[in-house]
């Protein structure tokens, strides 16, 4: 078994992720390294704004929360296969979700990146989901089962297509080019996704009827 865990820990030392390994280390982190150098933790991962560009080591189950915000971070290869707590990728380059965890026990955050799809999201999310502030085009490959709230607005939306079949909280999709009602957000769970009206073309008739109603008012 003795050196099983050494070939292990061999295996990640050559691929150059010692430097890694001993930030967890004096962070108290709590890991083991597996035959196949895939570790697992006991607890916490969370490296925010260490200039991080790539995850240097394959993670496979974390038990907490997984936090790897504030970097500058182009892939998500590295991340952990299962969470039990939180999973919190926001503010980096990120262009795609592939390679995030297939299973999230709490919240996941990936907004303020580059996203323009959520292919490669978990099937089912515990808590919040919040994709808000990227480049979305479409919300194909959202979890099926969102807990709590469904963050997607402020980005490039025009249909609602492929959003989450259940969502436990509030489903805000506002700032985007389409205006889409409470309606639209049902049918779309349904697997109706009916198109919105253009934001400019709802705010052009908003503004008519105030003109007309003040003019109303007038006389």
């Amino acid at each position: 078994m003795k050196d099983q865990i050494e070939r292990a820990i061999d295996l990640v030392l050559e691929q150059g992720q010692n430097e890694f390994l001993d930030l967890l280390t004096r962070r108290g982190v709590n890991y083991t390294v597996r035959p196949d150098g895939i570790v697992d933790v006991d607890g916490n991962v969370i490296f925010l704004n260490i200039n991080l560009t790539k995850i240097p080591i394959k993670f496979g189950i974390v038990n907490g929360s997984f936090a790897c915000s504030h970097n500058q971070l182009t892939s998500l290869i590295g991340c952990p296969e299962e969470i039990g707590g939180s999973f919190d990728c926001s503010d980096n380059l990120l262009t795609s979700l592939e390679g995030c965890p297939e299973e999230v026990g709490g919240n996941f955050y990936c907004h303020y990146n580059q996203l323009t799809s959520l292919q490669g999201a978990p099937e089912k999310v515990k808590g919040y989901f919040d994709c808000s502030y990227n480049q979305l085009t479409s919300l194909e490959g959202s979890p099926k089962k969102v807990g709590k709230t469904f963050d997607c607005f402020h980005n490039q939306l025009t249909s609602l297509k492929g959003c989450p079949e259940e969502v436990g909280g509030i489903f805000h999709c506002d700032g985007n080019p389409v205006e889409f009602t409470k309606e639209d957000i049902e049918l779309a769970k349904q697997g109706k996704a009916p198109l919105g009206l253009p934001l400019s073309f709802v705010l052009m008739k908003n503004k008519e009827k105030e003109v007309k109603n003040r003019h109303e008012r007038s006389n």
